[in-house]
């Protein structure tokens, strides 16, 4: 699954036969890429995960990055595409606050606390902007 764990959080719509001619060039079975492609797509945010390795690599996907992480990609995200600070503490509030959760018990509390902290730290900015 280590092709899947490259393609975490792809969009299904746009990269999909790129992929699938990839992974066909570097020699692998047709029933191989159908089982990446599918637990790559099931690590994106707003999956509905039906298998194991989906659940681990979607887990995985929301907990990358450590504590300061959802905070940096929603700046860095947020200010190259030209979006105003109150802009995107809009976005996390709509987009991000409170939508995801975690499959497994083991990564439940690490993105709860890392969705906390920046939670904390957008209502800071906003307060203080």
């Amino acid at each position: 699954m280590t092709y899947a764990a490259y393609f975490h959080g792809i969009d299904q719509t746009h990269h999909k036969v790129d992929l699938r001619k990839f992974l066909q060039l570097q020699g692998v079975q047709q029933r191989k890429i159908s089982k990446i492609l599918r637990v790559a797509f099931e690590s994106r945010k707003e999956a509905r995960v039906k298998t194991l390795e989906g659940k681990i690599l979607h887990d995985a996907h929301l907990a990358e990055g450590g504590r300061t992480f959802l905070i940096v990609k929603c700046l860095v995200k947020g200010l190259t595409r030209g979006s105003s600070i109150d802009q995107i503490i809009k976005y996390f509030e709509e987009k991000i606050d409170g939508k995801f959760r975690c499959y497994l018990p083991e990564t439940r509390e690490i993105y709860s606390e890392k969705e906390a902290f920046a939670g904390d730290f957008f209502h800071e900015l906003k307060k203080n902007f």
